[in-house]
């Protein structure tokens, strides 16, 4: 996918819901978060999708992979235009996760207030200023028309606000799926209509890959931050279990002031100047505020 290529909000919804269904679903055994705006396709089983998956690792062969997991009377009646959009998406997927990309997909329990979640860890090691080029953050920007798209608590995971553009914009793709740390060792950077992800830190293998979502994105200072750097410093959500009797003890919903409260997750705002390109003058600030009756 270059950086030209552009969706509305419903096709990138409807593709990338297919495209994480057909491809991280099998490979992680459990079902990714999804935008849900439209039944989702019949497809095979995923013993099925999870054999043809690892058998691209030895192929390459995209196309013929792109038609094994897309076999079906679905797959078959999309139009052109749609199939092609599915196709880049199944792309970025498989470029990403299932070649020597330097990156994995895994599993993760560590948040409590999700089930099911992952994280992107590195397999290889990373240094300052080198981009990950295949974790792809694929952005379409709201319309009035797209209002009734996200339901609160639901869906609304992946919603950023460019303050370059001033619009709202929904972002997928394989990008999505890094977490946040308030020491990060990348940064997101918007081009366009896609995101990438730079190094700001030395990566090792194994490590997880992070970026920092805001210094206020999990209520006032982030107190209820459950990243990892929280943790060792005790810090965000560990602070308060410190000052809370065991019994007492319950996640904090994230509220900066009152009458708002942060969407969950994946919910940003990005400053980016002229050239396409956010700066250090120009920090992501990765804050998103609903009106309080957005509770969820």
């Amino acid at each position: 996918m270059d950086s030209g290529t552009r969706m509305t909000v419903m096709e990138l919804c409807e593709v990338d819901d297919v495209a994480t269904g057909l491809v991280l679903d099998p490979l992680l055994g459990f079902s990714t978060h999804k935008m849900n705006i439209a039944p989702l396709p019949e497809t095979q089983l995923w013993d099925i999708l999870k054999e043809t998956l690892l058998s691209f690792q030895h192929t390459q062969d995209f196309n013929k992979t792109f038609n094994a997991l897309t076999a079906g009377e679905y797959f078959n009646a999309v139009g052109s235009h749609h199939q092609e959009l599915l196709r880049q998406q199944v792309y970025c997927y498989l470029s990403a996760f299932l070649l020597d990309s330097g990156v994995k997909i895994e599993s993760t329990d560590r948040y409590s207030c999700e089930t099911n979640g992952a994280k992107v860890t590195s397999t290889k090691h990373w240094f300052p200023g080198q981009r990950i080029e295949v974790m792809l953050g694929c952005i379409a920007e709201f319309s009035p028309a797209d209002s009734a798209v996200l339901k609160a608590g639901v869906n609304d995971f992946s919603v950023m606000y460019s303050l370059r553009r001033k619009c709202d914009q929904l972002w997928l793709g394989p990008a999505r799926f890094i977490n946040h740390d308030c020491n990060p060792n990348a940064k997101y950077v918007a081009c366009k209509f896609v995101a990438y992800v730079d190094v700001i830190r030395p990566i090792s293998p194994g490590e997880e890959i992070t970026c920092c979502y805001g210094p206020n994105f999990f209520g006032d200072e982030n107190e209820a931050c459950e990243c990892c750097t929280c943790e060792r410093n005790g810090e965000g959500h560990f602070k308060q279990r410190r000052k809370l009797p065991h019994c007492e003890e319950k996640r904090l919903r994230p509220r900066s002031e009152a009458g708002t409260v942060h969407i969950q997750k994946f919910t940003h705002t990005i400053e980016i100047n002229k050239s396409g390109k956010s700066t250090e003058a120009e920090k992501e600030h990765f804050v998103q505020e609903l009106p309080h009756s957005h509770l969820f």
